[in-house]
C-alpha cells in the first residue's frame, strides 16, 4: 500500500497568531498544523483555525485534540465545520479522552464508553445526519447548501482500549505511545485486531504517531536533550485505564511516577528543562521513548516506523530545530521511502 507521508507540528498557539503560525509552517513544507487545545494556555483554537484557514492554501488544519468533557459533541462539530468550509476541505477534527484541558478544568478524562458514544454523535453531526434526543432532533442545519464535505476524525490515543476504539471509529489514528519500534508494534497489533473485528483494514485508516524529537549535532547531545522532552508525551501512557504492569519495565518505572506526580504547570514546550516532570524521567527511558540526535539519525528512526506502517508524524520543536526538521529530516525520510 503506497500512502503519502505527512509531517505535522503542534503547540499551544500564541493568541491571534494562528494565521502567521500556519503560514510559516506551510512555507517550511509541513503538511499538518495542529492547534493544541487548553483554555488556560491558548485562546479558543477555533478562532485561530479560522484565521489559519483563510491564510493558507495547502496545509491541513487539525483541531486539538479536543475532548467531550469540556465541549459537547454538537458544539465541537459546529465549530470545526466552518473550518472545513473556509479551508476547502483541509480540516481535521482531533478527539481524545482529555488531558491538560480537562485537568485544568478540575475534571477527569472521559470514561471509555462515554467517549465511544460521543465519537458516534460527532460523526453524525459532521456527516450532516440527525441526532435524536428523546423527542427532539439535532443537526447542523446552518450548513444548508454550502459546499461542505464531512470532516475526518482523528483520535489520539495511548492505551489499548482507546487504540482499539480509534481503529473502529476514526478515520485517522494518532498514536501517543512514543517512538520505540517495540511500542509501535504493540499498538499496531491492537489496531489490526480491532480493524479485523469490524471488517476494516489498514487501508481504511491513516496511522500516525506523536513523536518526541530533539535535533542536535551529535548523537550524544541528542540522547541527553531528549530526556527533557518526553515527560509530557509519556504521561499519557500513565492515565488510569492503562495497565502499567503490562508495560515494558523501562517504561513502567517512569509511568508509575508520572501517574502520581505529573505537574500540569509544566505541560508546555517553553518551560525550564529541569522541572518536576523531567526529574521523573531517566536518560535511558528518554532515549527509548523519544528520538534525539543528528538529523540523519532522526530520519533513520522515523523511516523505521514508516516501514512498520506509520505514515504521519507529529512533533513539537522550538527555535532552529523546527526549521531543521523541515529542511533536513523530512526530505531524508521522503527520499528513503521513494527509493524503496
Amino acid at each position: 500500500m503506497n500512502v503519502a507521508l505527512e509531517f505535522g507540528t503542534t503547540n499551544f498557539c500564541p493568541v491571534f497568531q494562528g494565521a502567521a503560525v500556519a503560514q510559516a509552517n506551510e512555507a517550511l513544507g509541513y503538511d499538518l498544523q495542529l492547534f493544541g487545545e487548553n483554555h488556560n494556555m491558548a485562546a479558543d483554537i477555533f478562532g485561530e483555525l479560522r484565521d489559519a484557514a483563510r491564510a493558507t492554501s495547502r496545509i491541513k488544519l487539525l483541531a486539538g485534540p479536543v475532548n467531550f468533557v469540556t465541549r459537547d459533541p454538537g458544539v465541537v462539530a459546529s465549530a470545526i465545520a466552518p473550518i472545513q468550509l473556509l479551508s476547502a476541505g483541509r480540516a481535521i477534527c482531533g478527539i481524545a479522552r482529555g488531558d491538560s484541558a480537562v485537568a485544568l478544568a478540575g475534571r477527569r478524562p472521559q470514561r471509555h464508553d462515554d467517549l465511544a458514544r460521543d465519537i458516534g454523535l460527532v460523526r453524525h453531526y459532521l456527516n450532516r445526519e440527525t441526532v435524536q434526543f428523546a423527542a427532539r432532533e439535532s443537526r447542523l442545519e446552518w450548513i444548508g447548501d454550502l459546499p461542505y464535505s464531512p470532516v475526518p476524525i482523528e483520535m489520539v490515543c495511548s492505551g489499548p482500549r482507546a487504540i482499539a476504539l480509534a481503529a473502529v471509529a476514526a478515520d485517522r489514528i494518532g498514536l501517543s505511545v512514543g517512538a520505540s519500534p517495540e511500542r509501535i508494534r504493540w499498538a499496531l497489533g491492537i489496531i489490526d485486531a480491532a480493524l479485523a473485528s469490524v471488517g476494516r483494514t489498514r487501508s481504511d485508516v491513516r496511522i500516525g504517531a506523536y513523536v518526541p524529537v530533539a535535533i542536535t549535532d551529535t548523537r550524544e547531545a541528542g540522547r541527553a536533550e531528549i530526556r527533557y522532552r518526553v515527560a509530557g508525551w509519556a504521561h499519557m501512557s500513565s492515565f488510569p485505564g492503562n495497565d502499567l504492569d503490562a508495560q515494558p519495565e523501562i517504561m513502567r518505572r517512569v509511568t508509575e511516577q508520572l501517574r502520581e506526580g505529573y505537574d500540569y504547570r509544566f505541560h508546555r514546550a517553553d518551560v525550564p528543562a529541569d522541572n518536576p516532570n523531567t526529574r521523573q524521567v531517566d536518560e535511558a527511558f528518554g532515549d527509548w521513548f523519544g528520538i534525539g540526535g543528528h538529523p540523519t539519525y532522526v530520519a533513520e528512526r522515523l523511516h523505521e516506523l514508516v516501514e512498520l506502517g506509520v505514515h504521519t508524524f507529529v512533533t513539537s520543536l522550538v527555535g532552529r530545530e523546527h526549521e531543521r526538521f523541515a529542511s533536513e529530516v523530512m526530505p531524508l525520510v521522503r527520499a528513503a521511502v521513494a527509493s524503496r
